[in-house]
């Protein structure tokens, strides 16, 4: 290999490595805040946010409103609370090293999310127990202060 090609691929790898370096130390998107969003959900049995009108699967036509206060975040993690105004929930979560992705627990189920934009949230949600099941997706936003 001539000297000059030693040397552009040389830089070319510098520059990758740069490039990955750079990729690799960006920081996690700031979730603390307010968030809010209309929850719309598929569930059997009865559970603190809804009655359940029939034994089977019930398709609610009604949507909640949803409110999740972030209060606190360390790099990629962070806490808060969720709340329908009757019932709240602590909520510990855990964004991914992709800063897009992430994954969340509140008292009784788990959240995976995808952040849209840095006031936008898909989120969806899911817990099983014996007697109660649900499972729903719905996107939520960033409050204004």
């Amino acid at each position: 290999m001539s000297r000059i090609r030693k040397l552009a691929a040389m830089g070319g790898v510098g520059v990758l490595m740069a490039l990955a370096g750079a990729a690799s130390a960006q920081e996690a998107p700031n979730l603390v805040g307010t968030w809010k969003g209309m929850a719309t959900v598929v569930h059997i049995g009865s559970n603190p946010y809804r009655v359940a009108e029939s034994n089977g699967p019930n398709l609610p036509p009604n949507a909640v409103e949803m409110t999740y206060v972030f209060t606190k975040q360390d790099g990629n993690r962070f806490v808060g609370t969720s709340t329908n105004g009757k019932f709240t929930e602590t909520v510990i979560g855990a964004i991914s090293l992709d800063n897009r992705t992430g994954v969340a627990l509140d008292d009784d189920g788990q959240y995976t999310f995808t952040l849209r934009d840095l006031n936008t949230i898909d989120l969806c949600y899911a817990h099983s127990f014996p007697t109660s099941k649900v499972v729903g997706c719905w996107q939520i936003k960033r409050a204004a202060n």
